[in-house]
């Protein structure tokens, strides 16, 4: 059933009547209750019951309404199903039978995403599925929280609407989880003393009930090898913690970023809705600056409606609103394309991340151009538009600067240059911290780890960013021990450290450490992995390690490097370049790296740029170069 593909947008709402002596609010619809029922099929006797509940059986205006506002959202609610979710399910039912259903709830969530990444999952539909008693008890349970909280804080109608009414968290099984089990769980006493207001009600909260950090505990108990391969991550703990704090009544919504422009990957987390900090960037802190931000919802939201076309699968997605402008200062981006070679009404505006162009917005087309409103500043955007599947790319990236002035980044094949190149990814301040902490580090030998102090032969004064630094060795004596000590308090993490003399890397027949009581312990897994040559691997100096060799050496040259990415330029491995030009990456061929250092001839000025590590690693980000300073998106 392709629910998604028929909305019917409707122009009106939901009036909220006598709401504890509020004016009356209004909250919009995208579907309404005639539509919603004609879509239910078969389930239309289970909704109709609700409504008759509300209407006759037990007369409540504000429970219809809320009835009501539950079904004419719920078109594109559904439930995971299938083989894996049976297994995972049963798993949790077992195991966490005697425990509270908010709990269950809590890996349901978890077993719904692992499913969808399993197999192809059936999918059911609230609509077609859900039945009268589960909402009756729902809303029911839902006006219990909202009255239990009055005498707390003031949560408005809408609020409550929005944040504590809702059935489901995102595309779990059904269950009856606001039940009072979880209040019992932790002896909540009603007639505790707080003072009004919704601060004071969370911190009291807060201090009583279940942590979502303590999810990947309860999460060993389960025995199915897919929860045990599973990660649990900052979606899981959004959900967890939404599910933790909705019982009690406390308006908690899911916000996230879909994708970062000036990092990899995504980030979701929870707020809560103080409207005294509504639209007052509050909550900036929490994130880096980023291209657009959402608000996970309950209720629907308009979505492209292209039958022709492809639509991206997170911009399908009803059940988000835009929430940018509450933690950036946005702007808009006008764009006009060359030619639309399709049919298609919409354009999308994309970042760059995990190494390709990922749409983070939409907007409707009008003839070839394209109006993206409240999006975040100082970042490299890439409008496109879809032909069927295939994605249209802009000719260029668009740079809209911290001031909303938009620059196309487009390559001058007149002016071209050298382009100097260390690394392929964003430098990260972790690199200064990392290289801060081993300044001091003392290289020490001996030919006698018994003896009661060992020569000292230099110390580490200098770092490279994440790079192997150099420290020249100024005697000949020979030494079979040659140490590593930490001399003030600091953490110093090392990736590798190579002693070398001449053109050739000495190679040890053991690594030790020595701890601050002076014992050797060989072969640790730290002192191994700073005197490997993975540079993955890193070990901490607590406070002395050090090599053996088989027998006395003299050093030329000491390299070493800090606790790193691996995203320098590594000799040996292969490089391939590209800038960006008319809708396409273009390559300026592949060279082999000599040195902790690329180059690379005749590359048009003023491009985005992507450096390409073709032996091994996948974290790359796009650049670019202004004044011979490289600049990472």
């Amino acid at each position: 059933m392709r629910l998604l593909l028929m909305f019917l947008l409707v122009s009106g709402g939901i009036l909220l009547p006598g709401c504890g002596g509020r004016e009356e609010e209004k909250l919009s619809l995208l579907v309404d209750l005639a539509s919603a029922l004609e879509l239910s099929g078969g389930n239309r006797p289970e909704l109709e019951r609700v409504l008759e509940h509300y209407r006759h059986e037990q007369p409540d205006p504000l429970k219809l309404k809320a009835a009501e506002y539950l079904i004419c959202n719920m078109v594109a609610h559904y439930t995971v199903g299938g083989e894996v979710m049976d297994r995972l399910k049963l798993d949790i039912d077992t195991t966490f039978r005697d425990q509270p259903a908010a709990l269950r709830l809590m890996f349901y969530l978890i077993a719904a995403r692992i499913a969808q990444t399993r197999e192809k999952a059936e999918i059911e539909y609230d609509l077609r599925t859900i039945s009268s008693d589960f909402l009756i008890r729902n809303i029911e349970r839902s006006f219990t929280i909202w009255e239990g909280i009055k005498r707390h804080y003031d949560l408005s109608c809408e609020d409550f609407f929005k944040y504590i009414l809702p059935y489901r968290i995102n595309n779990e099984p059904l269950i009856d989880w606001k039940d009072s089990a979880y209040y019992h769980l932790y002896h909540l006493e009603k007639g505790e003393q707080l003072s009004f207001g919704l601060k004071d009600y969370v911190n009291y909260i807060l201090a009583k009930t279940f942590n979502a950090n303590s999810t990947e505990q309860m999460k060993t108990q389960l025995s199915d090898t897919l929860f045990k391969q599973h990660s649990i991550d900052c979606i899981d703990r959004a959900y967890i913690d939404q599910v933790s704090k909705q019982l009690f009544g406390i308006p908690v919504a899911v916000d996230f970023v879909p994708h970062y422009p000036t990092q990899e990957n995504r980030h979701y987390w929870t707020i809560i809705r103080d409207r005294r900090f509504v639209n007052g960037k509050y909550y900036t802190g929490i994130i880096p600056y980023t291209a657009k931000v959402y608000r996970k919802t309950s209720y629907l939201h308009e979505i492209p409606q292209d039958e022709d076309n492809f639509v991206p699968r997170f911009i399908r997605d009803p059940y988000k609103t835009d929430v940018t402008e509450e933690y950036e200062n946005v702007t808009s981006l006008e764009y006009r394309f060359k030619q639309v070679e399709s049919n298609t009404d919409y354009a999308y505006l994309c970042v760059f991340n995990n190494r390709a162009w990922n749409e983070v917005a939409w907007t409707r087309l009008h003839g070839r151009k394209a109006r993206f409103d409240k999006i975040g500043r100082d970042i490299v955007y890439l409008p496109c538009y879809y032909n069927g599947s295939r994605q249209m790319r802009a000719d260029y990236p668009m740079w809209v600067k911290t001031d909303g002035e938009a620059v196309a980044l487009v390559p001058d094949k007149d002016s071209l240059q050298t382009l100097h190149l260390t690394r392929k990814f964003t430098y990260n301040t972790a690199g200064d911290y990392y290289g801060a902490a081993i300044i001091g580090i003392q290289i020490q030998a001996t030919n006698d780890l018994k003896a009661i102090r060992y020569d000292s032969i230099s110390e580490i004064r200098h770092y490279e960013y994440m790079a192997f630094d150099t420290l020249y060795i100024h005697t000949r004596k020979k030494y079979k021990y040659w140490l590593l000590k930490k001399v003030r308090y600091s953490y110093p993490e090392l990736a590798s450290v190579k002693f070398i003399q001449g053109d050739s890397i000495l190679m040890p027949v053991n690594t030790f450490d020595i701890d601050a009581l002076g014992v050797i312990k060989k072969n640790t897994p730290g002192s191994q992995n700073i005197f490997n040559d993975e540079l993955l691997d890193s070990g901490t100096l607590l406070p002395v390690v050090g090599v053996e060799f088989e027998q006395p050496v003299a050093v030329d040259v000491v390299k070493y490097i800090t606790r790193n990415d691996k995203n320098g330029i590594y000799p040996g491995h292969v490089y391939e370049l590209f800038y960006f030009d008319r809708g396409e990456w273009v390559s300026l061929g592949e060279k082999t790296a000599t040195a902790d250092y690329i180059e690379f001839d005749r590359v048009p000025s003023g491009a985005l740029y992507w450096l390409r590590n073709r032996t091994e690693g996948k974290e790359e980000r796009p650049f670019t170069v202004t004044g011979g300073r490289v600049r990472f998106w």
